[in-house]
């Protein structure tokens, strides 16, 4: 097919030529999700089938793919690919993945698996059924700008780490800064590949795990039946919970440990990684044990005096951290912002911020970036939850549509980020009703719960009903200018109900190894999230308010 101009579109009051191979990204977010092709006059997805094993849609739908994808998107590199929730049945198109060699054009310009009609399987013909739509995770970031991790190690024996349950990798609690005149003041972090100790028997807990009653708890529930099942069957039991070694004081539930205050040994930290949690979901608490408080500096002040705090902090930024620490969200209120911030970021999103579409901006705000940057209160604050270093990674500008659906924005179930401990500054740039501005809902202390399982987007979607009689919810409304501070670890949703339109700023902070260590480890990582201007301002113990 020849990339010619077949259609024209009504978009922000002009007549836009809409080209033939153009893509977008439908689902998700403007960084990650279902891919939907223009081609032969009309937009249609690509379904990859729910049947096969993670190795053969891998082979139709490989990360080659995702860098022709992403760049026709304008975002700078690739992450992944992976599967997402079914497009409308009618928008199908009969083709079943691509290969790519990566430096085409256009995903038209790849050679694409095309299938008749009499090949669609059932999860292709069905809205609701198994998530099979090929999809791709993009990223404005490269690893070269974020701080440096060095790891003295194969990348054979990095991967080996996400597939052997007695290996994992572990940082120094401090990095080595370069000299004060450099022109590139990045911290580097020294990594190791580590051998847990031999751990025997299994670890019992005071609820029964990975049963079918369970299922309650996800909204996929067919999909995570067969998880559960692979999880007893990992155990060797036919139902857990049920082995002959005391139990050690753990809180667990349907989805997850809470190993923030336990008085776990190496030992029996090393049994519970292997026992309970899948192979991502023991990278993650690889990669969130200085947040979680297991080692660094949170580990070290806790013994000494068994307080919860990093730094000393002033009375504002120690609100901001307690609220984190104890809720996993922060409400901060009327932010002070300068007028400019506003008037920077409604032009950025121009037409858009009145739209019926979700849209985002990466373009530059400069009284924004002024403000952040002399708001020592918040670094503070931030350094001290990541336990002594952080990243401010950057910023969007988000409008989220007055029509919102689970089905158009999966983020409307409830659900964590599949990134481990992260912050994300959320600035209201327009009044936001509680019930009809479709509010950010936050479970609170959820955020404290290591997963079992972090591969899969349905593995991370909750149903309601479990939400709310297992948490406290908070819905996160307020006026223009105020704004929050929360945890992506936590469950949380952008609420689904409303007649409002809502546009906020997006701030995003990770530990200050972590997401090079995503990268060393080739994960399809949200690490950081790839529809941003890019910052990477790097916080270290001396940020002080």
């Amino acid at each position: 097919l020849t990339r010619t101009m077949v259609a024209l579109a009504a978009v922000a009051g002009r007549a836009l030529a809409v080209e033939e191979g153009a893509v977008r990204l439908a689902g998700g977010n403007t960084d990650a999700g279902r891919v939907e092709v223009y081609t032969k006059g009309r937009w249609g997805w690509i379904c990859l089938g729910d049947g096969d094993a993670e190795e053969s849609w891998r082979r139709r739908w490989g990360k080659p793919v995702a860098e022709v994808v992403c760049r026709q998107l304008g975002l700078r590199a690739a992450v992944g690919t992976m599967r997402m929730a079914n497009g409308k049945t009618d928008e199908y198109l009969p083709i079943a993945g691509a290969s790519c060699n990566g430096t085409e054009a256009s995903l038209l310009d790849c050679r694409l698996d095309v299938v008749g009609s009499q090949w669609v399987s059932d999860s292709c013909r069905e809205e609701e059924a198994r998530p099979a739509a090929a999809a791709v995770r993009c990223t404005m970031f490269v690893p070269e700008e974020q701080p440096a991790v060095e790891v003295d190690e194969t990348q054979a024996a990095l991967s080996a780490v996400i597939r052997d349950p007695s290996l994992r990798i572990a940082c120094d609690a401090d990095p080595r800064m370069p000299p004060k005149d450099a022109l590139r003041q990045m911290p580097t972090f020294s990594c190791a590949v580590i051998r847990e100790p031999t751990a025997t028997g299994t670890t019992a807990f005071d609820v029964r795990l990975f049963e079918d009653s369970t299922l309650e708890a996800f909204v996929f529930k067919d999909l995570m039946r067969e998880e559960l099942a692979a999880a007893r069957s990992r155990l060797g039991v036919a139902a857990c919970g049920s082995a002959d070694v005391a139990p050690i004081g753990l809180r667990a539930s349907a989805v997850g440990l809470d190993l923030e205050n336990s008085t776990l040994d190496v030992v029996e930290l090393s049994r519970v990684r292997r026992d309970y949690l899948s192979p991502l979901g023991r990278v993650m608490l690889d990669l969130d044990v200085d947040v979680v408080g297991l080692t660094g500096r949170k580990a070290q002040l806790r013994a000494a005096s068994g307080a919860a705090g990093v730094l000393p902090l002033p009375g504002a930024a120690a609100h901001i951290f307690e609220r984190l620490e104890d809720a996993g969200v922060a409400w901060l209120g009327d932010l002070g912002l300068p007028e400019g911030v506003y008037d920077e970021a409604m032009s950025a999103l121009g037409d858009r911020a009145h739209g019926n579409r979700l849209a985002a901006s990466m373009q530059m705000l400069p009284s924004l970036e002024q403000w952040l940057g002399e708001n020592s209160t918040l670094q503070a604050a931030v350094v001290a939850y990541f336990g002594g270093h952080a990243v401010l990674h950057g910023y969007k500008v988000v409008h989220l549509p007055a029509t919102l659906s689970t089905k158009s924005f999966i983020s409307a179930h409830w659900h964590h980020d599949r990134a481990g401990r992260r912050l994300k500054l959320f600035v209201l740039l327009n009044d936001v009703d509680p019930e009809e501005g479709h509010p950010t809902q936050v479970a609170e202390g959820s955020h404290r719960i290591t997963y079992y399982w972090q591969e899969e987007f349905q593995q991370s979607r909750y149903a309601d009903d479990y939400v709310q009689r297992s948490f406290r919810t908070t819905r996160l409304a307020g006026k223009r200018g105020s704004g929050y501070l929360f945890d992506t670890n936590t469950i949380h949703k952008g609420t689904p109900e409303g007649s409002q339109g809502r546009n906020v700023i997006v701030i995003e902070y990770h530990h200050a190894a972590k997401c090079g260590l995503v990268a060393k480890l080739g994960l399809n990582l949200p690490c950081p999230s790839g529809d941003q201007r890019p910052l990477n301002w790097y916080m270290g113990p001396d940020t002080s308010a």
